[in-house]
């Protein structure tokens, strides 16, 4: 923190050069980690986006302060959609200059962040494999991650792969890669494992095993950094200490719950695209938790609504889907049948076929039920990714 302050008062006072960028990024990314100062965040990365995209040469520097400050900054601001196609353009701007590492990072954090926007899954997993055959070649570590982000969309698609990875020595499949990560004590690979099993066991219902993984998860030292996995562990965690409080397991569970809807309400104040319609399912579940139930469903369908507008199919169905279970608490069955269908519409199509089928199979679905009627609600047809 104190050498980017020093650079960026060298900067302000001798003028702006390359070296700049990266000081304003880092000094930016410390107000926001150790300070909570989201307005001074935002004002720097803004700054960085600003000045590498109006830089009269594209170097090195500049390159990889944009890569970085995209996933570890600007992803609290902008649309996670919007920096995906950023970064699938820095992308392929690295790749002409001959820049392979930047470039190759950039595309698997494009390829992450359109997973967390919610784009079809199927084209997604297409693109990940075509990464990894890359990434192999070139930088083996990071391939280690893009191979983990793409075993869990294997896991929501139900299509597992067959063949691990070539990544030599003994490394021959997942345990031997967390193996070698422990006997190394590479935190964010023994962190990106976790991650990986954490949402993978919170989508399949699992809140007993993603609780557990989300100990270890917090118990390494590099979970301290905020990134974009922060946000979404942080939400489906309040959504599963919600659920754990009102299943009797702990007092608390509630201020879990609450906490993650402190700082999520922070994070919606960043961007309403984002991060709006979590709050709002985080709120539903609290005012479930308190027994108020007029509130509830609306902060639901408010939930569901916000994910329908901007996109989000995937935390859409999360919505529908918890707003049903809600409902077949109170006896509401009937209107539980119609919006579990829709949470199972959402599913497919995202093309978490998996997920779509735990749902049908848990909740006993049947099309030729009859249901409510959420036809306000219903899915928002985007563009294909």
């Amino acid at each position: 923190p104190f050498i980017s302050c020093a650079l960026v008062n060298y900067s302000l006072e001798n003028g702006i050069c390359e070296e700049s960028v990266s000081a304003f990024m880092m000094f930016g990314y410390f107000k926001v980690s150790l300070e909570g100062k989201y307005d001074e965040g935002c004002y720097w990365g803004s700054v960085v986006f600003k000045i590498v995209e109006e830089a009269y040469v594209q170097t090195k520097t500049t390159l990889n302060s944009d890569m970085i400050c995209t996933m570890y900054l600007n992803f609290l601001y902008y649309p996670f959609k919007e920096l995906a196609f950023r970064l699938m353009n820095l992308y392929q701007r690295c790749m002409a200059l001959g820049e392979i590492e930047i470039g190759l990072y950039s595309l698997s954090f494009s390829l992450n962040l359109s997973y967390y926007g919610g784009e079809k899954l199927s084209l997604i997993l297409k693109s990940m494999e075509e990464l990894i055959e890359l990434m192999v070649k070139h930088i083996k570590e990071g391939s280690q991650i893009a191979l983990l982000n793409k075993m869990l969309v294997e896991d929501l698609t139900g299509n597992p792969a067959g063949d691990f990875p070539d990544f030599g020595g003994v490394i021959r499949d997942e345990s031997s890669l967390f193996f070698d990560a422990q006997t190394k004590q590479n935190f964010v690979l023994i962190e990106g494992i976790h991650i990986r099993h954490f949402n993978s066991a919170f989508w399949m219902g699992d809140y007993a095993e993603a609780n557990k993984l989300s100990q270890a998860i917090l118990a390494l030292p590099s979970s301290k950094n905020l990134k974009v996995q922060t946000v979404f562990h942080t939400f489906f965690m309040g959504l599963i200490a919600f659920h754990m409080y009102r299943d009797g397991e702990g007092e608390d569970n509630l201020e879990k719950g609450e906490e993650a809807l402190v700082k999520m309400e922070v994070w919606s104040n960043c961007s309403a695209a984002n991060h709006i319609n979590k709050l709002l399912l985080l709120e539903a579940e609290h005012h479930a938790s308190m027994c108020n139930i007029k509130a509830a469903k609306v902060a639901f369908q408010g939930s569901v609504r916000a994910a329908r507008d901007y996109g989000l199919v995937h935390e859409q169905g999360l919505a529908c889907e918890l707003y049903g279970k809600f409902l077949t608490s109170i006896i509401e069955t009937d209107e539980a049948l119609c919006w579990l269908k829709c949470a199972h519409a959402c599913y497919m199509q995202w093309g978490a076929i998996a997920k779509a089928e735990q749902v049908w199979k848990v909740h006993n679905l049947d099309m030729s039920m009859p249901g409510g009627n959420v036809g306000s609600f219903a899915i928002k047809h985007g563009r294909e990714w």
